[in-house]
């Protein structure tokens, strides 16, 4: 596809969350970003926000950290509004929201499903302008909604901020199927997956230690959806049929279950064995995908992670819960195996056999770098475009 000459359409991008505060649906949307800009004007807007536990804890509010309101971050405009965290509304700016309202942009790209009202407050001011939304974390929203005392309110509110989109991209067909469940008309959904930072592999930075030792990685956040303990469980298990290292790495937005966890590792003996990093640089992070053996993600609840594409990217076989979007990536017995979430024995059977036959692993370590050649994210900023230049033609 050739890009359209003087950068004929603008987008203001709106995500709750950025660098140095980051999971998955930041980083997608960043890496986004920046391959859009071949084709649009794209402006970054979040919050200036981080999370300080110490200060949730001590003043019971959570105020915005001090970084630079404006900056490029390679090539892309970003946006930081101080912001104070509310109850139920959660994050908030007015100023945000009025800078987003004036921007000349042709289109709001609302990344991720969550902060549902400053979300559909956000939606309803804005007037005029194509508004699309990517689900990030509809699967945890619509779990979480489902569980919510005020359920049929909330539900009520979440469907109606859904519907009052002009578009909405689907990371997989799961997603598909659960916005066909809210009743989402079908010709308001695209579907179009998350993509892989090919250049995040060129550079590395020594972390992993050079040894015979067989090697697991998780990256995950250390939040409780993510159930490490399934997977200490395993590798406690492990331990007594073979050598190994384990990496867990994963920002810690649950610190007091970040606790746990160590003490989980420290009551079963794997002190030695894990090595834990809670802020690594992408070259450091890079390392630990070209260094290990097997990709290990224990969830109880996921969407369309990029932890997993990235592992695939590097080449890792996978063991990874069923739940989300993971049998559209995991083809069970084919580039990985996929146990049922909250079942660490079967965690455990899984990853033994594959630790134990290195034939095995090879054929899903070459079935995974062929896979995710489908999943760059030129190719994806390319059916993005494709998706803009639709919409605003169609409103025009």
């Amino acid at each position: 596809m050739e890009a359209m000459k003087g950068h004929e359409i603008t987008v203001a991008m709106y995500c709750p969350f950025f660098f140095p505060s980051y999971g998955g649906a930041e980083l997608a949307a960043f890496n986004l970003a920046k391959e859009l800009r071949m084709w649009c004007d794209v402006k970054f807007y979040t919050f200036n926000w981080t999370q300080d536990l110490d200060v949730n804890r001590n003043y019971k509010l959570n105020f915005s950290s001090g970084f630079p309101e404006y900056e490029l971050v390679n090539g892309v405009e970003v946006y930081r509004y101080p912001v104070v965290n509310l109850p139920v509304v959660k994050n908030f700016s007015l100023k945000l929201i009025k800078d987003i309202k004036f921007d000349d942009a042709d289109i709001l790209h609302v990344q991720g499903a969550t902060r549902l009202f400053s979300r559909l407050l956000l939606q309803r001011i804005i007037k005029n302008r194509t508004k699309i939304l990517t689900t990030h974390g509809l699967q945890e929203s619509a779990e979480i909604i489902r569980r919510n005392r005020l359920n049929v309110l909330v539900n009520s509110v979440f469907v109606h901020s859904l519907k009052d989109l002009d578009c909405i991209i689907a990371l997989s067909s799961r997603d598909v199927n659960l916005l066909l469940h809210l009743g989402i008309n079908r010709k308001k959904i695209s579907l179009i997956p998350n993509g892989i930072d090919e250049a995040k592999f060129e550079n590395r930075r020594k972390f992993v230690e050079k040894n015979k030792k067989i090697k697991i990685l998780c990256v995950a956040r250390f939040d409780r959806n993510k159930n490490y303990e399934s997977l200490v469980y395993a590798l406690s298990k492990l331990k007594n049929d073979l050598e190994f290292e384990a990496y867990f790495i994963g920002a810690v937005t649950n610190r007091q279950y970040f606790k746990e966890i160590m003490k989980l590792v420290k009551v079963s003996g794997l002190e030695k064995s894990v090595t834990i990093g809670t802020s690594l640089d992408d070259p450091a992070l890079t390392d630990c995908y070209l260094s290990c053996d097997l990709f290990v993600l224990p969830s109880s609840m996921e969407t369309s992670p990029l932890a997993i594409l990235e592992a695939m990217y590097a080449g890792l076989p996978i063991v990874a819960t069923n739940v989300g979007n993971m049998s559209e990536m995991v083809r069970n017995g084919v580039n990985g195996f996929l146990v049922p979430p909250k079942n660490p024995f079967e965690l455990y059977k899984k990853c033994l056999e594959l630790l134990k036959n290195e034939e095995l692993r090879n054929e899903m370590r070459n079935a995974n770098k062929e896979l995710a050649k489908k999943f760059t994210w030129s190719k994806i900023a390319s059916l993005t475009y494709n998706l803009y230049r639709e919409l605003v033609e169609r409103r025009a």
